[in-house]
């Protein structure tokens, strides 16, 4: 009726005043509480019709692109006055946390350990968990004007990128630390589980909040990434680089994707029609939304390897328009160049009106045009944001994502005793994040500029308070990089007083020569004089316990090739472990806890990197890559991982079911512990003969997980079934699945 708008209007209007408006609300001012588009009794489709009707082709366009180049990569839209539309800001990175400062002292963001390590718990109810995390958090920061970084201070919104799926398709990736793993059907599960624990509805089917999946598709390797074309046959792109974003839109219904900087046989990602056509037509997500990484449409122009569109930025715009990428980030060609591409006639302005569709469809999903009173999440208060809760699940986390590599009797390790800490993570606090952890970690009020690290434990600290009775010291030498031993000689002076060497080894994602966005690495091993210091110590004698803190596998062939007397008697993979890890690296290392994880990688030995090089984008081309096509001895393989306890299992087909398999698992050990099972397929001698001519053939595929808890001298049963007959499909050489 006529009445419903003003009644809108009245409503938000007469709100209590201390509840303030979530950020870019909409239908707030009389001008659009008058318009159909703000009738929150009619229908998405006919309110966003209504609401483009009365838009120019230019502000249409204004609302994927932006003209402020100061902060074109959060891509903060223009508002149209006229119809009471405001600005939206979309980027708005979660992938480990959410980025975003802290509203005051205890109400920061909640920050995750790196995605590898999260990978490592194969825990989906955990996944969900953080998924439902990251969105109250995201909701908590749009209801009490949070804001995405200070200067300029955008406002936090509701649109979240990550989580990352690409695999870790190679050890020397710099991004390795922003991804689950290598596997794509683990991958998978990963998404499906943190973006529906993201995109929660209420009961009027209104959205947390939109998640969108990164860096679509097999973009792994940063080297020039910008001007990268990846050569990819039809096989391993829909056996390897497709198969856990289709698992996510298909059975969480991510609203969309991040595409690539990178290119796919000739094709720009940010302009790929057959990359479109996947996501929208063939996994049924008509209205997904495709954002462009910063400035990878602006890369159009830029020469090689895309000279087809002689540096034109009418061709760049059109192209990308044209085959579905809706927004564009980190440039402003769109702003400046679409309104030409439509009069010159490569852009069709029923294509720009389709984009900007998709971009409102976003924005209603998640309620910024209902009546917030009627939006459930809307009640999520600021205390929410880093919760003791919500802090507890971090916790969980990093203890599910640690990986007890060795243990020769030394753990769990006996309280009381004299530790020295050792190494360039001795005593670091920010280096135990990864890359894209978030923005504030500790709320800093004297000044607000600095990232603050200093309520984060570092190692010897979380050494230290578990082992009151015995003492503890931390000599943080080596460095990281470089030749410089940091001095030596107070690390040799602590070692020869200590009972038991603690080794905190391994990379940072902070620095680019070591593993970060846009640096890949050189060499898989220890960099610096770690290996040095490391071989040093162990020479001692003395009972060591060897801790890596890293994102992409650390190849330590050297120490294991030392005689078995000098070398380590437990080591740890505790990947990047983020605010809590440390903490959970104590507890663990000292039997207060014994919820270790798996590998979620292979860590390949030191020479796989002279036997393939990093551009090569098959998965199957000898060595191979990841434990599907890997013919090598890995150092430690994909699922491998200890426990302070042991488990014997036993799996069975069931009678009724031969696709379906019960395993009893039983804690034989005297500690409660986690274990993971696995199930694999593994096609036949017979039919890897068969078909090893005409496409490659994976030495095996995981079809199912499971994470359980058993208590000591007890057991549980785990049931799997493989009935998906996709589970149990080879992919031919055409990239399609068929069963055999």
């Amino acid at each position: 009726s006529a009445m419903l708008p003003v009644l809108l209007l009245l409503q938000l209007l007469l709100r209590p005043a201390a509840v303030a408006l979530p950020n870019y609300q909409g239908c707030v001012t009389p001008e659009a509480a008058a318009l159909p588009y703000c009738n929150d009794a009619l229908g998405m489709d006919e309110r966003i019709g209504d609401l483009l009707d009365r838009l120019t082709l230019e502000e249409q366009i204004n609302l994927i692109s932006t003209g402020n180049h100061s902060v074109s990569c959060n891509m903060p839209s223009s508002p149209v006055p006229r119809v009471g539309l405001p600005e939206y800001t979309w980027l708005m990175e979660t992938n480990t946390g959410v980025h975003a400062v802290c509203l005051e002292t205890g109400q920061c963001p909640t920050i995750f350990p790196d995605p590898m390590a999260v990978g490592a718990s194969f825990n989906r109810t955990l996944w969900f968990a953080k998924g439902d995390v990251i969105s109250t958090e995201m909701r908590a920061l749009s209801n009490s004007g949070g804001i995405i970084d200070k200067g300029p201070d955008l406002p936090t919104g509701l649109t979240g990128f990550g989580p990352n799926i690409n695999i870790a398709r190679d050890p020397r990736s710099g991004r390795n630390n922003e991804l689950p793993g290598e596997d794509p059907f683990h991958l998978g599960a990963y998404a499906a589980e943190y973006v529906k624990g993201m995109q929660q509805r209420d009961e009027r089917g209104i959205y947390k909040m939109n998640a969108y999946l990164k860096h679509f598709t097999a973009y792994s390797m940063e080297f020039q990434r910008q001007h990268s074309d990846a050569s990819v046959s039809a096989f391993d792109l829909f056996d390897t680089y497709l198969p856990q974003y289709e698992k996510a839109f298909r059975e969480a219904n991510a609203s969309g994707v991040m595409c690539s900087y990178n290119g796919i046989n000739g094709v720009p990602n940010c302009a790929s029609g057959f990359l479109t056509d996947l996501m929208r037509n063939q996994w049924g997500q008509k209205d997904a939304l495709t954002y462009s990484d910063c400035g990878a449409v602006q890369d159009l122009i830029q020469g090689y390897p895309w000279e087809r569109y002689n540096g034109s930025s009418v061709a760049a715009v059109s192209a990308a328009i044209r085959n579905g990428t809706d927004i564009e980030a980190g440039s402003t060609l769109y702003n400046s160049s679409a309104v030409e591409a439509v009069k010159a006639g490569q852009l069709d302005a029923a294509e720009v009106r389709s984009a900007a569709r998709r971009s409102l469809v976003q924005r209603f999903k998640v309620g910024l045009f209902d009546d917030p009173a009627k939006v459930k999440w809307t009640h999520i208060e600021a205390s929410a944001l880093g919760s003791e809760e919500h802090q507890s699940v971090s916790y969980h986390a990093a203890l599910q994502g640690i990986v007890l590599l060795r243990n020769d009797g030394i753990l769990p390790l006996k309280k009381g005793v004299k530790v020295a800490v050792i190494g360039p993570h001795a005593n670091t606090r920010k280096e135990l994040f990864s890359d894209y952890y978030g923005n504030e970690v500790c709320f800093n009020s004297t000044h607000p500029e600095d990232k603050d690290f200093s309520c984060v434990r570092s190692i010897t600290e979380a050494i230290e308070s578990v082992n009151q009775a015995g003492s503890t010291v931390g000599v943080s030498v080596p460095k990281f990089v470089g030749g410089d031993d940091g001095g030596m000689g107070d690390a040799v002076s602590a070692a020869e007083d200590a009972d038991v060497i603690v080794l905190a080894v391994g990379l940072e994602a902070f620095k680019p020569d070591l593993e970060h966005e846009s640096y890949d690495r050189d060499s898989i091993t220890l960099p610096g004089l770690q290996t040095e210091m490391i071989t040093y110590m162990l020479r001692m004698r003395k009972p060591t316990i060897m801790v890596m803190i890293n994102g992409g596998p650390i190849a330590i062939d050297t120490i294991l090739n030392l005689p078995e007397d000098l070398q380590p008697k437990a080591i740890v993979e505790a990947f990047y472990p983020g605010p809590h890890g440390a903490t959970a690296i104590a507890a663990s290392i000292f039997g207060d806890e014994n919820r270790w994880g798996k590998l979620p990688m292979t860590i390949y030995p030191a020479q796989y990197t002279a036997s393939i090089p990093l551009d090569e984008y098959s998965m199957s081309v000898a060595p191979g890559r990841t434990h599907r096509y890997y013919t090598g001895k890995p150092l430690f393989p994909f699922g491998f991982g200890l426990s302070l306890t042991t488990f014997d299992s036993k799996c069975e087909p069931a009678k009724s079911n031969e696709l379906k398999y019960s395993c009893t698992v039983k804690n034989t050990g005297d500690r409660d512990g986690d274990e993971v099972l696995f199930m694999y397929t593994k096609p036949s001698p017979e039919l890897r003969a068969h078909l090893s001519t005409r496409h490659p053939v994976p030495l095996r595929q995981l079809c199912g997980f499971e994470r359980i808890f058993v208590k000591a001298g007890s057991s549980e049963v785990v049931d799997f079934e493989c009935s998906d007959e996709e589970r149990f499909a080879l992919t031919n050489e055409s990239g399609e699945r068929v069963v055999w």
